[in-house]
């Protein structure tokens, strides 16, 4: 795709506020399907997220987090004409206990895409690239095998004195093969309180959150 136009930094852009607001997480199944914008100078997204063929509604669940710690970095790096995209989500659970580390423990064997949405109303998807796909299918067994978000570290720590903190670190990381895209479906939220107990959706259970539905 040849260069087509500039790039103009608006006044609005220069108001923009670091953080985020929001972590979705889900587990891929063989069936899912993601619909994927053509990229252009203005657009690079996915409009719709499926749980399979003419299913409408794909299933997330909502991590909490202590304000102004998760950050989400993207960095890129060239090696023999190919080009690579290191998405490193990373944020803070107050307080470990039994929950979180079950919940944790679960994610551990997952492979998953998530969503995340900054203070400027950015939702970024991480987990899925158009580019890694065989024909054009959108089925994740075939198109996003080896782009998946996984867990690849966490250090939980009770603190030793009484004013420190008590909790965990979390890291998720996916290898991609094109920067992440803006997700612009509608967001339809279903309340959903979770418990430790609480069956799991799409094989993740988190320690606490909603259920949310996309659609």
């Amino acid at each position: 795709m040849a260069i087509d136009t500039g790039l103009k930094i608006e006044c609005t852009d220069l108001q923009r506020t670091g953080g985020i607001t929001r972590i979705l997480l889900r587990s891929w199944a063989s069936a899912d399907e993601v619909t994927f914008s053509a990229t252009s100078s203005a657009t690079h997204g996915i409009s719709l997220i499926e749980d399979g063929p003419a299913t409408a509604t794909a299933d997330w669940f909502m991590y909490e987090f202590k304000d102004e710690v998760p950050t989400l970095n993207v960095t890129a790096s060239k090696e023999n004409g190919s080009t690579a995209f290191d998405c490193v989500l990373s944020f803070y659970l107050p307080l470990m206990n039994e929950i979180k580390y079950g919940a944790l423990q679960e994610l551990l064997t997952q492979c998953m895409m998530g969503i995340v949405t900054d203070t400027n109303g950015n939702n970024y998807v991480i987990g899925a690239s158009e580019l890694y796909s065989v024909g054009g299918s959108n089925n994740a067994s075939i198109s996003r095998s080896q782009t998946y978000l996984n867990l690849t570290s966490m250090e939980g720590s009770t603190g030793a004195a009484y004013s420190e903190e008590n909790g965990i670190t979390v890291v998720l990381t996916a290898r991609q093969f094109e920067l992440p895209r803006l997700y612009t479906g509608v967001i339809t939220e279903n309340l959903v309180a979770q418990t430790a107990t609480t069956t799991a959706v799409r094989g993740i259970k988190p320690p606490y959150f909603y259920l949310l539905k996309y659609v």
